[in-house]
């Protein structure tokens, strides 16, 4: 069995985000069960090539707007496995970098040409893969171009939902841009009815099989609240769509501790997280609270977490922020930990830091992740590893990974309400043998890729049947 998983970025290639990391450890948990994936993502200035034997291949010529536009097209491993990479680079369309798609290149029409050069390597390879496994709207004109193109010689497709919310809507004229045809194709020309392409409709609509990242939220999308418009549509294709909760790498998260000596590493790694973050020492034996994500108002929770907030701090109890995103509420919790009455217990880190972030997980006795939804959240899981209970929302990724009372602490209404009476639940056990207990469950828990690329196997041999 031969995969081509196709993504906009791969970590620690191409890191922009979370997909990034999934992209990175998948295909080598996949190589060590025997099935042989490709990865190709598109060559952006700021990949990191440190370390790699890079070499060109071979030129594509890919027409897109009316132009025969060179590709090149450069192969690598992919770090710390036998896993073939490949990048595409043109100057013109694939300009991403720190500043990622700053350019008079939209984001759509860069991977609508990302997409076309995509097929046209799938058709210079023919018959080299049996599947082409795509994700998210990236990559989502791929499956259409691929029947489009290639009809029923085509590999089969898998589409992976990673955040169904995120959609890449561009204009009508991205199709002509790639050669198809409006009027040939009746899902196309239906999802073009309200004027504009959705790169995600065309991904679910046209692939094969269509997965997302935890069962619950392959539940949840087929929903109003969670289905962003599309619960129709995957209504009436919910006998091939499947949840498979993503894995972590724990490689990425070294910790000077173990199961059994969780204890003391927790409390040497305590100390060192006040210090670093200038809490006052009358503080040192406190329970401490960490948030450590994107800042997003809507979905990552930080409206409850700003409502509660001053509630949680009149205990004896210290909070921890990390993150960047939205700058209106990045303002607003800088502003928060400016009160005279929590700035001491209140520690507010705009800032982007894999370092702290590893530091407050294992520091830290309590992580909060109160996602509006969470189609399967990874922080969680990494707080598990090193003995920190998560407190979560009860949806997606989050209500499959964590159980309430046994290795964390859930709250089932979206509301700053039942987020503290959980937090004060935290606060009741915080220091008991209770504690200890659910520490040791939450670290027993075994959430690594290798479970996660048996699933994906068993997928591919679904689709391939």
């Amino acid at each position: 069995m031969k995969v081509l998983l196709v993504a906009s970025e791969v970590a620690p290639v191409i890191k922009i985000g979370g997909l990034g990391d999934v992209i990175g450890a998948l295909p080598k948990a996949l190589e060590k069960i025997s099935v042989n994936v490709d990865v190709i993502v598109p060559f952006f200035p700021s990949v990191n090539t440190e370390g790699l034997e890079l070499y060109k291949t071979f030129d594509l010529h890919v027409p897109f707007a009316n132009e025969s536009n060179i590709v090149e097209v450069f192969k690598t491993k992919l770090p710390g496995s036998n896993v073939d990479l490949y990048l595409l680079k043109n100057a013109k369309y694939f300009v991403g970098g720190s500043n990622f798609f700053a350019n008079n290149i939209t984001e759509t029409q860069m991977f609508a040409f990302f997409n076309k050069a995509v097929v046209e390597y799938v058709k210079s390879s023919f018959n080299t893969y049996d599947i082409v496994h795509c994700n998210d709207w990236h990559t989502g004109l791929v499956t259409a171009m691929l029947k489009d193109e290639l009809g029923s010689e085509r590999p089969r497709t898998l589409f992976t939902i990673h955040n169904l919310n995120y959609q890449g809507i561009g204009g009508p004229a991205l199709l002509r841009d790639t050669g198809i045809v409006p009027g040939e194709h009746p899902l196309i020309d239906w999802d073009l009815a309200d004027g504009d392409l959705n790169m995600m409709q065309q991904g679910i609509t046209s692939s094969d099989f269509i997965n997302t990242v935890s069962p619950s939220y392959a539940k949840e999308i087929l929903t109003k609240e969670f289905g962003s418009g599309f619960e129709d549509i995957l209504k009436s294709r919910e006998g091939r769509l499947s949840g498979i909760l993503n894995g972590i790498d724990y490689a990425a998260h070294p910790r000077s501790y173990d199961i059994n000596s969780v204890e003391e590493g927790k409390k040497e790694a305590k100390k060192v997280l006040l210090d670093r973050l200038k809490i006052d020492k009358k503080y040192k034996n406190s329970p401490v609270f960490s948030f450590v994500g994107r800042i997003d108002g809507f979905q990552k929770g930080l409206d409850i977490i700003f409502e509660a907030l001053p509630d949680l701090l009149k205990d004896d109890a210290v909070f921890l922020l990390l993150g960047t995103g939205d700058k209106t509420w990045e303002q607003k919790l800088i502003d928060l930990s400016n009160d005279k009455t929590i700035n001491d217990k209140f520690s507010c880190n705009i800032m982007f830091d894999l370092e702290l972030a590893n530091l407050m997980y294992a520091g830290s006795d309590f992580l909060v992740v109160p996602s509006r939804y969470e189609p399967c959240g990874l922080i969680q899981m990494i707080a598990m590893w090193y003995g920190t209970l998560p407190v979560v929302h009860d949806v997606g990724g989050l209500k499959d990974s964590v159980k309430n009372g046994e290795n964390g602490f859930v709250f089932n209404r979206y509301s700053s309400g039942a987020l503290l009476t959980s937090l004060k639940e935290a606060l009741s056990v915080y220091g008991t043998e209770r504690m200890q207990e659910m520490i040791q469950n939450s670290m027993q828990k075994d959430f690594g890729w290798e479970q996660s690329a048996v699933e994906y196997k068993k997928l591919y041999e679904r689709i391939l049947s």
